[in-house]
């Protein structure tokens, strides 16, 4: 009897061993399939070159937006997210401009900070005008969500570009984007979004938007999205793309 037991657990340590190294394989598999991802849309990367870009974090100041149930600020996942957005823009030769750096908003003659933010686009000649926020309802809602101006058809394709990529590489949203008013789009000339980045008010989407990991993820997707529109798979670009009056 003690022979067979032995056996048994020798099997059961090849089994084990078998499946450990499948798991490996399969790991090493995703993260090459995940570099080689990057490097494809880093190959497109020439699209977004000398692009005028105006990042937007929502909210901050004495307006922090929406807290999660954890306690989690929204306008630090959007200055976050931004950020690391604002990062990938510059690294591909994109003028990038961050309409606020830290917890502080834009200060100036109107007194109003969203539109600081949109004269801001104007001053430096933005080609495009992405503003980050969290979403915040019921805790059973979540998944990421693009907004744009209903004038705006370049501004629906770059949400739509930018939606697919979401979709694509983070798995966790079937949500499509939808037309809004809000004066951050309706007020621009240019293809304007609203990157509504996940349900803050959701737990679960709580702790992977307050995880820098997931933080990166989510701010290379939106990346992604914009060079797709820029290269040619969404229309083209820039200053011949503004919006109809």
């Amino acid at each position: 009897m003690a022979r067979v037991v032995i056996v048994s657990r020798r099997r059961g340590l090849k089994v084990m061993a078998a499946l450990l190294a499948v798991g490996a394989v399969f790991l090493a598999w995703s993260g090459y399939r995940s570099l080689e991802e990057e490097r494809a849309i880093q190959a497109l990367s020439w699209a977004v070159a000398n692009q005028v870009v105006v990042v937007d974090p929502g909210h901050g100041g004495i307006d922090s937006g929406a807290t999660g149930p954890g306690g989690t600020p929204e306008d630090r996942v959007n200055l976050a997210i931004s950020q690391r957005l604002a990062e990938f823009l510059s690294q591909g030769g994109a003028h990038v401009f961050l309409t606020r750096q830290d917890e502080n908003v834009p200060e100036g003659e109107s007194g109003d900070d969203l539109v600081e933010r949109v004269k801001l686009a104007r001053k430096v000649k933005a080609d495009l005008f992405i503003s980050v926020h969290c979403n915040a309802f019921d805790a059973r809602e979540k998944g990421a969500q693009l907004f744009y101006d209903p004038r705006s058809p370049e501004g629906k394709k770059l949400a739509e570009a930018i939606q697919a990529e979401i979709r694509r590489r983070l798995a966790n949203t079937d949500r499509v984007p939808l037309s809004i008013d809000a004066f951050v789009l309706r007020t621009q000339e240019i293809p304007a979004v609203i990157v509504e980045v996940g349900f803050i008010s959701n737990p679960r989407e709580e702790k992977l938007l307050a995880d820098p990991h997931y933080q990166r993820q989510m701010a290379f997707a939106i990346y992604a999205g914009i060079v797709n529109y820029l290269a040619g798979k969404g229309p083209g670009a820039g200053q011949a793309n503004r919006k109809a009056p």
